[in-house]
């Protein structure tokens, strides 16, 4: 990619104004190519503008290093934060407008040996949700996930690392519990989409209303379903369990490697077996990987070790698809994200013996029995289904197995 603004120029021309300009064409730029961060990253020798983009890291441009310190300047005026002060990490945020939407920009910055290194998280709150059928989900677990989200109360857990798509799964379901005989509210840091209808709830952990504190308030407002954006502390856990004993369904994000370890990461915070299997309704694990490009997307014959993969996961396709490469995907051949899911639904067997506390392979195996299917499993039918290629699945799988 070439360079946003002409670095010669800039330095030759060093005031506040070019200086501007630059920052502010970085996340236009990026806004408009759909990343979902911007980091600028100082070396002793140069200054990169990086951005995230379908899950993989773009270097934008390389500037020389004396403008580090003016670029990241800028950026921490714009998010209010304090410029003197070099040595501390500093969180702060701002809004941008592109193409008549306003962006939300979060912003938090580190001390490196070279300089500080700020990051910007870009979202967009007014951006569409995403349809049911269009997450990803194979038609079973597209039925289960829907018996799951129409119950009267429990507990469902939405497992998986940062940037895996959990806020975008959940606010889907919301739109399909959001009816109007129902009091439905959101607890998230930050609120990530406005939803019409319901009640969303922005977390303060500076001002000690983080999610817990929050949690406590909404169980006092008379709510049939809560959503709590991340589940990070004992409390937090424990008053959630309790609310879905006393007749709520609340759904929350946990980090955990699958499904399973969704429900050992609560019994490791403490919570009571007993009281997690009479709670607890299902859950949920998730990574994005990215999709074949349709611009520029082509069918070929699989090969002999092609084949053999898929026959190992017991499918079978006469042809698969790949991206050549073009100017809308940026000569990738993927072109925006997918997740592949893993959903496991509990049952009276599974209650029974999660009050025991197996070991987490025991449980596991009871699920897959029940028909809950591996991460690698759907990453390799969504090859096959020409959603993706085997190569960036079998990537998803490996990255999975050593999480």
């Amino acid at each position: 990619m070439s360079l946003l603004l002409d670095a010669t120029a800039i330095a030759d021309n060093f005031d506040g104004a070019p200086i501007s300009d630059l920052v502010q064409q970085v996340i236009d730029q990026a806004i408009a190519e759909r990343a979902s961060d911007i980091h600028l990253e100082p070396y002793q020798d140069k200054f990169l503008v990086r951005a995230r983009i379908d899950g993989r890291m773009t270097q934008y441009a390389e500037y020389p290093p004396r403008l580090a310190a003016a670029i990241t300047s800028r950026v921490k005026v714009m998010a209010k934060m304090n410029i003197v002060e070099r040595r501390r990490p500093q969180d702060g945020q701002f809004t941008t407008s592109f193409q008549g939407r306003q962006i939300d920009v979060r912003v938090a910055s580190v001390a490196t040996i070279n300089g500080e290194k700020i990051v910007m998280r870009l979202l967009d709150s007014n951006r569409p949700t995403v349809e049911l059928s269009e997450l990803g989900m194979s038609p079973s677990q597209l039925v289960t996930f829907e018996r799951m989200f129409s119950a009267n109360n429990g507990l469902i857990l939405v497992a998986g690392p940062t940037g895996s798509g959990k806020s975008t799964t959940l606010h889907s379901a919301l739109k399909i519990v959001a009816v109007d005989h129902k009091n439905v509210v959101t607890i998230e840091d930050p609120v990530e989409y406005v939803v019409p209808g319901i009640t969303q709830i922005p977390v303060h952990e500076a001002n000690d209303a983080g999610f817990a504190v929050q949690l406590r308030a909404v169980i006092r407002q008379d709510p049939d379903i809560i959503m709590v954006g991340e589940t990070r502390d004992v409390e937090t856990a424990r008053i959630s369990v309790q609310a879905a004993l006393t007749g709520h369904l609340v759904f929350s994000t946990i980090h955990a490697t699958d499904a399973v370890g969704a429900i050992y990461r609560l019994i490791q915070m403490d919570i009571e077996a007993h009281l997690l299997a009479s709670a607890f309704r299902g859950a949920i694990s998730q990574r994005l990987i990215r999709r074949i490009c349709e611009e520029c997307a082509e069918e070929y014959v699989p090969s002999a070790a092609e084949r053999k993969i898929l026959k190992l996961h017991k499918l079978s396709a006469e042809s698969l698809r790949k991206g050549q490469g073009c100017a809308a995907c940026r000569n990738t051949g993927y072109r925006e994200r997918i997740a592949a899911f893993q959903i496991l639904e509990s049952n009276e067997a599974m209650s029974e013996i999660m009050v025991t506390r197996p070991q987490p392979s025991l449980f596991r195996k009871l699920a897959m029995e029940s028909g809950m299917t591996s991460m690698e499993y759907e990453a390799v039918r969504l090859a096959s289904e020409g959603v993706t290629t085997l190569d960036e699945a079998l990537t998803l799988a490996v990255a999975h197995d050593l999480a």
